[in-house]
């Protein structure tokens, strides 16, 4: 038992140190998020954002949050968009998967998937899942945009916040997802309608996030 003990208090300290010195090696970015830069209207649909209440926003710690529903005229359908960027992703301030935040708000997760969205970078994997709650469906997509990209895997945007807080680059990172009700024409008409939509988005958000290595 003493044994035990003798290594393992020098490995808490070491992964003590570790973690402290991965916080104080956190840059902030000069380029940070401009939401302004993020259009009200988008093809056809036209935006109206939403407030966001002051639990919610304390709950995030996000730097910068936005709230729109795109709605179009046309079939009266409504996209929503939610975005949260983070300027450090220090402790207290870190991105919340949405794995863990769906179920604990009372939604269950039906099926969990990716698909190749297109983007400056080249395709890159987005999460798109099925959830409900009560008597309706939704299909959700969301993605993670770190200083190396868009990133869909919880686990690589870990690895990327430990990999830029090792070489001093900054930490910034922002949490993006999109929301569409399934409709009465079914699942596979609204997924051809979010990721018509996700499509038009892309090329927007780039001019909002900044995604370039600094």
């Amino acid at each position: 038992m003493k044994l035990r003990l003798i290594v393992l208090i020098p490995l808490v300290a070491a992964v003590g140190a570790w973690s402290q010195g991965l916080r104080t090696r956190q840059s902030r970015a000069q380029n940070a998020a401009d939401f302004a830069r993020i259009p009200l209207q988008v093809a056809a649909r036209t935006g109206v954002d939403e407030t966001i209440d002051a639990p919610t926003l304390h709950a995030l710690q996000a730097d910068h949050v936005l709230g729109r529903f795109y709605r179009d005229p046309r079939d009266g359908t409504v996209v929503e968009l939610f975005v949260a960027y983070f300027g450090s992703q220090a402790t207290g301030s870190q991105i919340h998967s949405p794995q863990h935040c769906l179920p604990s708000g009372g939604w269950q997760i039906l099926d969990r998937s990716t698909w190749d969205a297109p983007t400056a970078q080249g395709p890159r994997l987005v999460n798109e899942y099925v959830i409900a709650k009560g008597g309706g469906r939704q299909l959700v997509q969301y993605w993670f945009v770190t200083r190396s990209g868009i990133l869909s895997n919880e686990f690589g945007l870990k690895w990327d916040l430990v990999k830029n807080s090792l070489m001093g680059r900054p930490t910034d990172a922002a949490f993006v997802r999109l929301v569409l009700p399934v409709g009465t024409d079914g699942l596979e008409a609204t997924r051809t309608t979010l990721r018509l939509f996700c499509r038009e988005m892309l090329p927007l958000l780039d001019r909002a996030i900044p995604i370039s290595p600094a």
